[in-house]
């Protein structure tokens, strides 16, 4: 399990760094990783160079996550079109596959496929992330 809360769009540096992480724990572990990214309800829109990386990041490393889940947190118009960006961008790349890359707008619901996933209580996953500060 791995999560990364993104208050702001992700630096280079931030990029490099999770990079680095992603591979480390898939070699401590020698299994791929169910990753769960988030980004915060103010956090501004990436640029077109931002989303680039990230998705060039996601792609390249593919090999090191089982399935991953995207969460845009907020409600507002902003945060809905944030979305269709995401989710088209998922597309273009060729990320999207439903049973790899999923977009949610409530950490609720990432529970049930991490239930289904790892075979544990996906519902206390999500708790335990929030009492953690990694989700709201």
């Amino acid at each position: 399990m791995f999560f990364i809360r993104w208050e702001q769009p992700p630096s280079a540096q931030d990029i490099q760094l999770v990079t680095a992480r992603f591979r480390e724990a898939y070699e401590a572990h020698r299994q791929q990783l169910c990753v769960v990214i988030v980004t915060g309800a103010k956090a501004r829109v990436p640029n077109s160079e931002q989303r680039k990386a990230l998705f060039k990041m996601l792609e390249d490393h593919r090999k090191y996550i089982c399935e991953l889940h995207l969460l845009m947190e907020g409600n507002e118009l902003q945060h809905n079109l944030q979305r269709i960006i995401a989710s088209a961008q998922l597309i273009v790349t060729r990320i999207y596959d439903s049973n790899y890359a999923r977009l949610h707008k409530t950490p609720d619901a990432i529970a049930p496929f991490l239930t289904s996933r790892l075979k544990a209580d996906g519902n206390r996953i999500i708790n335990d992330a929030r009492l953690l500060g990694v989700l709201h």
